[in-house]
């Protein structure tokens, strides 16, 4: 039976009334608590700031923070540093920093993210992490991680993404979750200044080491064994050029640095016969492209490069067996804020109280050949120094040798976490 005209009408006005009014409601709770930095207004309420509920939204919300406040400093790459740097440190004093690193990050994500800070912050140091293997690589996972949707995608529909921060339900949920952790008093995983300090700890690190670390690591060598790396990929070293054509452009201190992984990680490319163990090609490459970037702009602050994936000490603490914490690291791949500190205080200059005062290589075109020389060196110490460490890395490539094989891993030695 058919609604009479007026009734259909009144129906239709209805539901539209109901639309308008459930999206006017969207937009109220979700610009009043702006959970993911990216819906602000003139009434939203800033002590919401510490519970807000980025992780799922990383690009997007770390976007919202690179536009929050004037930076001055600020850390770009991958997990690796959106773990371990902290852009609260007491040596920062008056200096704001924020850490806008984002999980799996390569190169096509990072030149684009460091782009749209320098755009929106008057940024006058950058720390840029680059994950061994990722300029030899031609691998990105940029289309699945949310970049796409961010306001970090130069290529977005702008439109369709502010109606999406404003009144969409994935915001309204995030907004709906932030209110619930501050009343309850519960911090999310990440900072208001984009650091991921909080809810990581795995309950046995030596079983994460071998399952995630050194099975990826043996991955990782099957495809190079199978191609061996002979020349870095045109797209990205692109994006690197970006990245120094960029801050020298704004007058910006670039310093690129290489993040550490354990030793037990770095010595399964030994071990196992890896094509070019050391990433002579990759870290000869990013020495030669820094090198002709500073002498092009001799008016700009000269761009430095800061090696941490070595055999160092620090990178070779022993695991605990017993389900303990180390002090130095989370996993195989991911160092901890404590040594995100240390790496820190090496880039910027400033004292070290405690160990790590040798930590790290400043690396360049006319030292990397002794890089290489250094780390076969070390895998040596390794092994010697380190035997019960070595033997154990060897049991976990022996346990994961078989998956390995049977796997697939990605065409670049960072691990995608």
């Amino acid at each position: 039976m058919r609604l009479p005209r007026k009734s259909f009408r009144n129906f239709t006005l209805a539901v539209l009334i109901a639309a308008g009014g459930l999206v006017a409601l969207f937009i109220g709770i979700n610009t009043w608590v702006n959970p993911l930095w990216v819906s602000k207004a003139p009434w939203t309420d800033d002590s919401f700031a510490e519970y807000r509920p980025i992780y799922r939204y990383q690009r997007t919300g770390k976007a919202g923070i690179a536009a929050a406040r004037p930076w001055e400093a600020g850390f770009f790459g991958s997990s690796r540093i959106d773990i371990a740097l902290d852009p609260t440190l007491p040596q920062w004093g008056d200096t704001p920093a924020v850490n806008l690193a984002v999980s799996a990050g390569t190169l096509p994500e990072t030149a684009p993210i460091l782009r749209y800070t320098l755009e929106h912050a008057p940024m006058k140091t950058a720390i840029v992490g680059i994950d061994i293997g990722d300029l030899i690589g031609a691998n990105s996972g940029y289309r699945t991680t949310g970049f796409m949707e961010s306001p970090f995608n130069p290529k977005g529909n702008h439109i369709e993404q502010t109606f999406r921060y404003y009144a969409g339900i994935s915001t309204f949920q995030s907004a709906v979750q932030t209110i619930i952790n501050r009343s309850k008093g519960e911090l999310p995983e990440y900072t208001p200044q984009g650091h991921r300090l909080r809810h990581q700890e795995t309950t046995d690190v030596a079983k994460v080491i071998q399952r995630d670390a050194i099975s990826h690591a043996l991955r990782v060598i099957r495809r190079r064994k199978a191609n061996p790396p002979t020349k870095g990929n045109d797209w990205k070293i692109s994006q690197l050029q970006q990245i120094l054509d960029d801050t020298k452009a704004a007058k910006c201190r670039l310093i690129l640095m290489i993040p550490p992984s354990h030793a037990t990680y770095l010595g399964v490319f030994y071990q196992q016969g890896d094509p070019d163990p050391t990433f002579s090609l990759d870290r000869g490459l990013m020495a030669k492209l820094v090198a002709t970037s500073n002498k092009q702009h001799p008016d700009a602050p000269a761009a430095t490069i800061w090696d941490f994936n070595d055999f160092h000490p620090l990178n070779a603490e022993p695991v605990p067996m017993d389900h303990s914490k180390m002090h130095w690291w989370l996993d195989g791949t991911h160092a901890r804020k404590a040594l995100g500190d240390v790496m820190l205080a090496r880039m910027m200059g400033w004292p070290i109280d405690g160990p790590g005062a040798d930590f790290g290589f400043e690396l360049n075109e006319a030292n990397a050949g002794a890089r290489t020389e250094d780390l076969k060196t070390g895998y040596q110490r390794f092994q010697t120094e380190q035997a019960d460490l070595w033997k154990w890395m060897e049991r976990g490539i022996l346990k994961y040798q078989d998956t390995a094989a049977k796997s697939s891993a990605k065409d670049e030695a960072a691990p995608g976490f």
